[in-house]
């Protein structure tokens, strides 16, 4: 409350004829009796005024200010419904420690904002932020949801038609990919036509379409590639259709405009004929574009765009992972949070492979839940992640092991750009790096290898390509690192299974990112194999589980200090390895006959 009276004393005291808004006039302005106000006269302005409104989190919250009395305003650029004037974005910040400046500040902002408008500037602004314009002025209260390329140019579309919204697609198959991914597969959908029309210009809110008509007119002017494709649409669309309108925002960023396009309604009356329809006065199939157009009526929706994601993240990464596919070996706590992260990133195709079935000692570690208890890991997570991330043209499982599935299948890995080897198990995954070698086709992606150490206080991700170092190169015989991070006083418990390394979620969250920022980097083609990044837990979480740097390490490496750090390591290339296909040597029988337990 003192910083309302902070302000009224401000008010009174700088603004003559400034009038406290009664609640009823709160109320009016569509606020409670929570909030406070006053309407305040625009300086050179014969008609209207201007509403001050701080509401109950205020100074925490930034005052309102819409207008009243000027209609001639309320399509100028940044008011939005209702007069309220568009002065700060989302997450707009203030000294909440001065509450009469910052609403001394607003109040000129406010006052120039008008001006302008007035003037006829701010114009180019309908073009910064087309998206919110088109948004504000809709006639049709239906979402339009949109998973299309960012490309300039107009094109044919496939959409299809809910009861709660429509999707419009690049092709039946993507639009059939997508729905099946996010709510199941139902052979009984059917899809529609639709368009994308590439406008050279994006109209301001003066020309926006409002029927079919001046929808055909907007894409002869400023569309030469578009006119075709519209008319084509008029001929071929069977009551309904979909356009999205699309072009450059003053950004560079491509907006997207739908409209419904629609027939009369033909009604029919017991007895009565039909009333009549687009095509009276001409014979079926040969009625002119532009009289089909002026026949119909097309309303204005919003856009939702289900690729809006890709917003969030550095221009293009996601459009090139769309295009990638990754056999992801291993759905345990490392390999499944990978895979989820990658997902998240934008990968078009996944290949889950894991023979393991989720138990009650994963749920604290691992992106599955009790739910999935009992379950075969791969496919539950193949069945969490289609409708999680619909964009993903293929999230496939294969509930076996890697060994099984190319006995089955040979060529199962062939056309993945990436393989992840997430196993954790040594005997597997040195059958995989000696398959890679081999030169015999199944297996000649880079495989990114990722492990943890004891307690998780460090992790490794590790890339091998087909030349060069190898994965034997950094392991004794029997899968020992030759250079550990870490170094332990106590491990975990040992059974029949083998140790259990004791970490949680927390732990395990950096050595997902860390495997999975490489897979990114490999990718997208910014590094080379080999290459090993090692992700140190911090020091203080080492000597808390007995655990502390290795001394091989340090002398390899230097000393990681308090460690919490991410590190580009070099991985070995052994002279002596022991691997069959290693280019340097021939295996040693001796070598390879080691057993350890």
């Amino acid at each position: 409350m003192a910083a309302i009276e902070q302000v009224r004393t401000w008010v009174e005291t700088e603004i003559p004829d400034a009038q406290r808004l009664s609640g009823a006039q709160l109320r009016a302005l569509g606020r409670n009796e929570s909030w406070d106000g006053w309407r305040l006269p625009i300086p050179s302005s014969e008609a209207g005024s201007l509403n001050l409104l701080l509401d109950a989190e205020f100074p925490y919250s930034l005052p309102r200010f819409s207008l009243d009395g000027r209609s001639d305003l309320l399509r100028a650029p940044h008011i939005e419904a209702g007069g309220r004037l568009c002065l700060a974005g989302d997450g707009g910040r203030a000294d909440t420690l001065d509450p009469v400046a910052v609403v001394e500040y607003s109040h000129r902002e406010a006052l120039a904002l008008i001006a302008d408008d007035q003037a006829g500037g701010n114009r180019d602004d309908y073009l910064l932020d087309f998206d919110a314009y088109w948004r504000r002025d809709v006639t049709r209260d239906f979402p339009i949801r949109t998973w299309l390329r960012p490309e300039a140019r107009s094109r044919a579309l496939a959409a299809w038609h809910g009861q709660k919204f429509y999707l419009v697609a690049e092709n039946t198959d993507d639009c059939r990919t997508w729905l099946n991914n996010r709510y199941g597969a139902d052979d009984t959908r059917t899809f529609k036509d639709a368009v994308a029309i590439w406008l050279d210009r994006l109209p301001e809110p003066d020309n926006y379409p409002n029927d079919a008509g001046s929808l055909r007119r907007l894409v002869a002017e400023r569309s030469p590639d578009g006119l075709r494709v519209f008319d084509r649409l008029m001929t071929t669309m069977i009551e309904r259709a979909t356009v999205v309108l699309t072009g450059a925002t003053s950004a560079g960023e491509i907006a997207q405009a739908p409209a419904v396009i629609e027939d009369p309604n033909v009604e029919r009356a017991s007895g009565k004929a039909p009333k009549p329809s687009v095509s009276k006065g001409f014979r079926p199939g040969h009625v002119p574009p532009n009289i089909l157009a002026i026949r119909r009526s097309a309303r204005r929706a919003t856009v939702e765009r289900v690729d809006a994601w890709l917003g969030r993240m550095r221009a293009g990464e996601g459009a090139q992972l769309a295009e990638k596919r990754v056999a992801v070996l291993g759905c345990g706590s490392v390999g499944a949070g990978v895979a989820k992260l990658l997902l998240q990133s934008g990968l078009g195709r996944a290949v889950l492979v894991d023979p393991d079935t989720f138990a009650w000692a994963n749920v604290g570690r691992h992106e599955l839940g009790a739910n999935s208890v009992g379950k075969n890991k791969a496919a539950a997570l193949a069945d969490q992640f289609r409708p999680m991330y619909p964009h993903a043209r293929e999230v496939r499982a294969e509930p076996l092991s890697w060994q099984s599935l190319l006995r089955r299948e040979p060529n199962a890995l062939r056309g993945c750009d990436l393989v992840l080897s997430l196993i954790g198990d040594w005997n597997a995954e040195s059958a995989l790096n000696d398959l890679q070698r081999s030169g015999t086709g199944e297996l000649s992606s880079p495989v990114l290898y990722g492990w943890v150490e004891d307690q998780a206080g460090a992790a490794h991700a590790l890339a091998i390509g087909c030349n060069g170092a190898c994965l034997r190169c950094g392991f004794g015989a029997t899968g020992t690192i030759g250079i550990p991070a870490t170094a332990w006083r106590r491990k975990g418990p040992v059974a029949c299974g083998g140790p259990t390394s004791i970490y949680g979620a927390i732990e395990l969250a950096p050595a997902q990112a860390a495997v999975a920022s490489l897979a990114v980097d490999l990718l997208l083609g910014r590094c080379a194999t080999p290459v090993r990044r090692a992700w140190l837990a911090p020091q203080s979480e080492l000597e808390h589980g007995g655990g502390s740097w290795h001394p091989s390490w340090v002398d390899r490496f230097g000393d990681p200090g308090r460690g919490g750090v991410l590190t580009a390591t070099p991985w070995p290339e052994d002279s002596e390895c022991p691997c069959p296909h290693h280019p340097a040597t021939s295996p040693s029988p001796t070598r390879l006959g080691v057993f350890a337990s």
